[in-house]
């Protein structure tokens, strides 16, 4: 038997870039993109012209939808093998790029920034979300929007499920929860084809008013 465990400092980048993070969480599909999407665009009605960025854009199932509805799209991803996946479906008004939140350098080019699927707070400086949050900045044109999708975590923290069994793919992922001051950890253990892997998501414990200090400092206000 082998046994991977792989380090919480930096767990997302092996944790995206595994094909068993896709297997675990593969109810987050195109129906489910295309529903979330439809009522983003309702909302801010977005010009035709508007060009977007997926930050941390996973699979694009985002990127490709909000495409297929006619706007030109940019997708960014930390993980290679996502983006390898992807740019077969490069083309005039939809590309994928390869690279990490904290050094995009892009100026005044989106108009809207989508930040989805809980892929903020990763990281353990405060110095590092500030950053993120100043490249969104430089990232946006003048009244652009960025929109982040993050956890309620006031509902997780209520509601925090301590252990739980997943079976999917026949693959039994043992899944256990816990919270600090700072973090909210879910620790993903499972075998498959004799290996046993252990992989650890972390995330920042924000809520609307870390959100608000965080981005204030980058000129960005609450809508």
């Amino acid at each position: 038997m082998e046994f991977i465990q792989y380090d919480t400092k930096d767990w997302f980048k092996t944790w995206f870039d595994s094909p068993y993070y896709e297997i675990l969480y593969k109810n987050r599909n195109e129906v489910e993109a295309k529903l979330f999407i439809d009522k983003l665009i309702k909302l801010l009605s977005p010009n035709k012209k508007s060009h977007f960025l997926d930050l941390c854009c996973g699979k694009g199932r985002h990127s490709r939808y909000i495409n297929s509805l006619g706007y030109k799209v940019d997708g960014t991803d930390l993980s290679e093998r996502n983006i390898n996946s992807l740019i077969k479906y490069n083309s005039e008004k939809l590309n994928f790029f390869q690279s990490d939140m904290r050094k995009l350098n892009i100026n005044n080019k989106y108009e809207y920034i989508f930040n989805l699927f809980t892929s903020f707070g990763y990281f353990d400086n405060i110095e590092d979300d500030l950053l993120v949050a100043e490249k969104i900045y430089n990232a946006l044109k003048i009244n652009g929007i960025v929109v982040i999708d993050f956890i309620n975590m006031i509902k997780a923290i209520e509601n925090i499920q301590r252990s739980q069994i997943k079976k999917v793919d026949n693959i039994s992922f043992k899944i256990t929860k816990k919270i600090d001051d700072n973090y909210l950890y879910k620790n993903i253990e499972f075998c498959h084809k004799k290996v046993e892997y252990n992989f650890t998501e972390k995330v920042k414990i924000l809520k609307q008013n870390d959100f608000i200090d965080i981005f204030e400092q980058k000129k960005l206000k609450l809508i």
